[in-house]
């Protein structure tokens, strides 16, 4: 059973009229595990803030847990590679962080 789904999902930026991803249609079983490799610029955070909400598609679907994404996801995270710590906050703090922004 598919946990992420994509269904002809393609995105172009606001800022361009050439398509970042093109008709992706990619599934993800619940309890599977997979990477993502390849170059920068190749699309791998891009597939992340689709499947977390954070963008939308320009064209097709993208489904976690058998819903439609329309928004941010409460039950996806996303590390980045460069860690940004915001230095006037305490650690705990910055790890805090995401559950002031997350809506009850």
């Amino acid at each position: 059973m598919s946990f992420v789904k994509f269904e002809n999902v393609s995105l172009a930026y606001s800022n361009s009229k050439q398509l970042a991803i093109k008709d992706i249609n990619f599934s993800i079983n619940e309890n599977e595990l997979v990477a993502l490799v390849g170059p920068s610029g190749y699309g791998k955070s891009t597939f992340m803030k689709l499947t977390s909400g954070l963008l939308s598609p320009s064209e097709g679907y993208v489904f976690v847990n058998k819903r439609e994404v329309v928004g941010p996801q409460k039950c996806v995270g996303m590390a980045f590679q460069a860690s940004n710590l915001l230095p006037w906050r305490t650690t705990l703090q910055n790890v805090m962080l995401p559950m002031e922004i997350v809506e009850p």
